[in-house]
């Protein structure tokens, strides 16, 4: 570093570049952050990524990216990987298995390093976290259908060892109750918040049950079930009224674009940023915050 502050023209003439381990060592910081998500194939963590990335960059960080595929095995390499690394702040959507095992919460704990938890979460987390407001995103969700008519409402949920999936199927039920309209296990499937899930889920409703309208977990799932309708004959919104959750990119794209909970990655990557970067410069911040989700009204339900 000394030769490109003193001499830069012999540093530009011989393309000197600064030793980043040798900066690392003399200042103690790495400027890398790591980014753990459990399935970047998931439009929902690669929109968060990238907004993150983006975020970082403007502040002089650069991003490690680690993808879990949802294994707490996979997590546990990935966190010794980036504290090798010597990462100066971890941000972490924690997988599922890890969720219920204390384990690696305890672990994350001890880490000398600015940890921020995103989208998933439990109460007991001993560092701060960002998250949405899934019982009632989904309550709103459902209410939409029932303010249009719809009696006979289906479900569409995640794995249901997955604290957001219990969280929308319990607004689901919640909006139901409210609105005197019992809960119908026939009604409700499971998708595991994949594209091939929705799918799977979607033709089941539609041929095993009269539902008229269907609340779909997530817009992974949303997009599934548009091809088992359109497989089926099925049109949206003429014949079946589709509602989701997320309002990823291609929701505006659809042929008929989607009706859907609007969590917004944008705002959801801004306050996990606002967090680490406060923590990282000892400032004092929030330990939790936990977004509101917003109705996007298009023309995928119809009014009965």
């Amino acid at each position: 570093m000394l030769i490109k502050l003193v001499f830069p023209k012999l540093a530009k003439e011989y393309n000197y570049k600064a030793n980043s381990l040798a900066r690392a060592l003399a200042t103690k910081k790495t400027n890398i952050i790591g980014l753990i998500v459990p399935d970047i194939t998931n439009y929902f963590f690669a929109e968060t990524a990238l907004y993150i990335e983006s975020k970082l960059k403007e502040h002089g960080y650069s991003l490690i990216l680690c993808n879990t595929a949802d294994h707490a095995v996979e997590e546990k390499k990935y966190i010794d990987l980036l504290l090798s690394y010597g990462v100066d702040g971890l941000l972490i959507c924690i997988s599922h298995e890890s969720l219920f095992d204390e384990t690696l919460i305890k672990r994350l704990e001890k880490l000398d390093i600015a940890c921020v938890a995103f989208d998933r979460f439990t109460e007991n987390l001993p560092f701060p976290y960002v998250s949405i407001d899934n019982v009632h995103g989904s309550k709103l969700a459902t209410e939409y259908l029932i303010n249009n008519g719809h009696h006979k409402i289906g479900f569409i949920g995640g794995p249901q060892n997955v604290l957001s999936a219990n969280k929308r199927l319990e607004g689901y039920k919640a909006s139901l109750k409210e609105a005197n309209i019992p809960f119908n296990n026939d009604y409700a499937r499971i998708g595991h918040y994949q594209f091939d899930g929705g799918y799977s889920a979607g033709l089941s409703l539609l041929k095993e049950t009269d539902v008229t309208a269907v609340f779909v977990a997530n817009d992974m799932m949303a997009y599934g079930f548009y091809k088992a309708a359109r497989e089926l004959g099925r049109k949206i919104p003429e014949d079946i009224s589709v509602i989701g959750f997320d309002d990823l990119l291609f929701s505006t794209t659809l042929d008929v674009p989607l009706t859907t909970m609007k969590q917004s990655t944008d705002e959801l990557a801004l306050n996990v940023c606002d967090i680490l970067l406060k923590k990282l410069n000892k400032q004092k911040h929030p330990a939790k915050v936990i977004l509101s989700p917003r109705l996007t009204v298009r023309n995928s339900v119809k009014k009965v």
